[in-house]
């Protein structure tokens, strides 16, 4: 038995999904962050959390052939990006063996497997800021690792040009009493602001040269109102066969959080989908996927989502592509009809986290030909991918996806067809 706070001595082991890294000592396993597989490490025991140590590293005696020396400066204390102690190059294969780790059951020997390509500049273009203050004054940063409390950086190396560039003009000019938090989306033609705080704050700012900003305000009820009116409609631009379609993007309707990422994404699902005149998109967001498909097809859409907001969003954009598309409000992780989804030529599945275990369960009653899922949780595809295949579905290809880069988090899409 391991004492809290006690030092130990112990080899890295294994680096787990989220970037945590094994250290075994006297049959215990620690997880240990900022960690890479192979070093030699003191560290500190300093929490148990669902029956599992948790230690802090004390110091490195002897670092590991890969370690290399974090890009951030703050990277010690910031809580974002648990893998930055390893090179760009194995972070992709890391992800990439998560991947395929979690979806072994499932995989043919035949299933083409995309592992993840390294990307050095993967920016991010959502992002949260908490408002803090120290001997300088009030800042926007980054919880440290397992706080609330904020830390200062100067430069986010993740974060796109622009962000970056707006955390500042915001530090400089706005006024952040009694503000908790501000979120910003980047769009192609613009940038969404939201300022989180039981009162409305107050915005006097002009519009920057290069950057179109709306500004907006989020109450504790998680109402959303502009700051700032007219509020400026803001776009995603998203590949559609040889062309491309805009997308009309709200301060609350999700998009991912990588814009290249997404536009793989999007891009490789048209691919796997080829001609199609029946798409069925469950658990569809604002369209971000099956409206691309359809404007590069000419197929008609059928989709459902929780969010009722989302599926407006869906439809008005749908509407003003002139694309066929009806999309409801459904509940798609208990009891829904599924009639209109029955016999699709492609269904899309985008769960959260959790999966769509509920829907993968009825698959040989929805039997579309193709489905085309992806796994924000490899681990829950992976158990969905059993479902699908217990019903006779075959996993024809599996692609890693690295939309956070220097995070601990990998995504999943997979293609499965009628074996």
């Amino acid at each position: 038995m391991i004492d809290m706070g006690a030092t130990i001595q112990g080899r890295a082991e294994k680096m787990l999904a989220g970037g945590d890294v094994t250290v075994r000592v006297e049959d215990e396993t620690i997880l240990v962050s900022g960690a890479v597989p192979g070093d030699l490490l003191d560290v500190r025991i300093s929490d148990k959390r669902r029956g599992v140590l948790r230690g802090e590293i004390i110091r490195i005696i002897e670092p590991a052939a890969d370690r290399i020396a974090p890009p951030c400066p703050v990277a010690a204390a910031c809580g974002g990006c648990a893998m930055q102690c390893i090179p760009v190059e194995k972070q992709a294969e890391v992800k990439s063996n998560w991947v395929q780790y979690a979806f072994k059951t499932v995989m043919e020997a035949d299933t083409d497997f995309i592992a993840v390509q390294p990307k050095q500049d993967a920016f991010r273009r959502r992002v949260r800021w908490f408002v803090g203050s120290d001997d300088q004054g009030v800042f926007l940063g980054f919880y440290a690792q397992a706080t609330h409390k904020p830390v200062r950086h100067k430069h986010c190396m993740v974060l796109t040009p622009e962000l970056n560039q707006l955390r500042v003009l915001i530090e400089s000019n706005v006024s952040l009493i009694g503000v908790d938090s501000v979120q910003a989306v980047q769009l192609f033609d613009g940038i969404h602001i939201i300022l989180e705080a039981d009162t409305r704050p107050e915005v006097d700012l002009k519009q920057p040269d290069g950057l179109a900003l709306q500004w907006w305000w989020r109450d504790n009820n998680q109402i959303t109102r502009p700051l700032k009116k007219p509020a400026l409609p803001f776009h995603d631009q998203l590949p559609a066969g040889k062309g491309s379609i805009e997308l009309r993007v709200g301060p609350d309707d999700f998009v991912q959080g990588q814009i290249s990422g997404n536009q793989e994404l999007i891009a490789r699902i048209q691919e796997w989908a080829g001609p199609v005149k029946r798409i069925a998109d469950l658990f569809c967001g604002i369209g971000n996927l099956s409206l691309p498909l359809a404007a590069a097809s000419g197929g008609q859409i059928v989709g459902a989502e929780l969010n009722a907001a989302s599926v407006r969003a869906a439809t008005a954009n749908a509407k003003v592509l002139k694309l066929d598309a009806r999309f409801e409000v459904a509940n798609l992780f208990e009891s829904f009809a599924i009639d209109a989804y029955i016999g699709a030529d492609v269904l899309i599945l985008d769960p959260p986290r959790r999966g769509a275990k509920r829907i993968c369960s009825q698959i040989s009653h929805l039997l579309p030909k193709k489905i085309i899922m992806v796994s924000c949780d490899p681990a829950a595809g992976a158990r969905d991918g059993l479902l699908l295949k217990q019903q006779g579905y075959r996993m024809q290809a599996l692609c890693a996806l690295d939309l956070f880069a220097y995070a601990g988090h990998v995504e999943a899409m997979s293609l499965w067809v009628k074996s």
